[in-house]
C-alpha cells in the first residue's frame, strides 16, 4: 500500500510507530555500550605494587630540634703575678768589727754586729728597771738593749763597700745636741774603714750604735744612732 494510500490516522500512528522504534534503538545501542565499556579491563592500573611512601601524621609532634650548647665563655687571664717585694730590713747594734776576706780587693767584705733592741717609751723603762737603772730613763731617749751573746756576722756590699752615714763625726755638733734635726754627714767606706784599721780607731767608730740596712742579708748602709753619754745607763 502507498503512502498516498493511506488515511491520515494511518499515517500518525505509521510515524508513531517510527519514533517509538527508534527511541528503542538509540536506547539498545546505548546500553550495549556501556556493557561494553564496563566490560573492558582497565589499563590505568598499575602492574607492580607501590610501597606507599610514609608521612608524619598531621597531628603527630615534630621531635623538637636540638639548640645548640652555647659557646663556654673564654677564661679570663690570669692576673700577672705581683713583683717580688725586695726583701730589705734594718739591723740595730754595736759595730764590733769590719772584715775583708779578699785579702785587700774588698770582695768579699764582712761586718760583726752585737745585735741589739732599740727601745723607747714603756719598753725602755720596763728594761732600765729591770736592771735597777730606772733613774737613768728619759722619755725623751732610747736605750739599747743587748739581744744576745753571740756577735752577727753579715756581709756587706763588695767595693765600694756599703754608704756610710754619720751624726757625730767627722765634724762633732754642739754638746748636748742629739737628735732630729742632726746633720748627715755622708762618708765613704774607705775613709771609715782606714780610720779604723789604719788609725787604731782614734775616733771610736768601733762600739757605737748603727743601723744596718740590709738587701737579702746584704749590708748596703750603714747609719750611725747618736747617743748622749749622759743618758747611758
Amino acid at each position: 500500500m502507498k503512502w498516498q494510500d493511506l488515511t491520515p490516522v494511518q499515517r500518525g500512528l505509521l510515524v508513531a510507530c517510527g519514533v517509538v522504534l527508534l527511541v528503542a534503538i538509540i536506547a539498545g545501542a546505548f546500553a550495549l555500550g556501556r556493557g561494553s565499556a564496563d566490560e573492558a579491563p582497565a589499563t590505568d592500573e598499575p602492574t607492580g605494587t607501590v610501597e606507599p611512601t610514609p608521612t608524619a601524621e598531621a597531628d603527630e609532634p615534630a621531635e623538637p630540634v636540638a639548640e645548640p650548647e652555647p659557646a663556654p665563655a673564654p677564661e679570663p687571664e690570669p692576673a700577672p703575678a705581683p713583683a717580688p717585694a725586695p726583701t730589705s730590713d734594718r739591723v740595730f747594734g754595736l759595730l764590733k768589727g769590719v772584715r775583708d776576706e779578699s785579702g785587700g780587693a774588698w770582695a768579699d767584705l764582712r761586718l760583726d754586729i752585737d745585735e741589739a733592741e732599740f727601745l723607747t717609751g714603756q719598753a725602755a723603762l720596763d728594761w732600765l728597771t729591770s736592771q735597777g737603772d730606772e733613774e737613768f730613763y728619759s722619755p725623751a731617749y732610747w736605750y739599747a738593749k743587748n739581744t744576745s751573746v753571740a756577735v752577727s756576722t753579715y756581709p756587706a756590699r763588695p767595693s765600694p763597700g756599703p754608704a756610710v752615714w754619720m751624726y757625730t763625726w767627722p765634724m762633732s755638733p754642739a754638746p748636748g745636741f742629739y737628735g732630729p734635726g742632726m746633720s748627715k754627714q755622708v762618708v765613704e767606706f774607705g775613709i771609715f774603714y782606714d780610720r779604723i784599721y789604719m788609725y787604731d780607731d782614734a775616733d771610736g767608730l768601733l762600739d757605737r750604735c748603727y743601723w744596718f740596712t740590709l738587701d737579702n742579708d746584704r749590708v748596703t748602709l750603714i747609719e750611725e744612732q747618736p747617743r748622749d753619754p749622759y743618758y747611758e745607763p
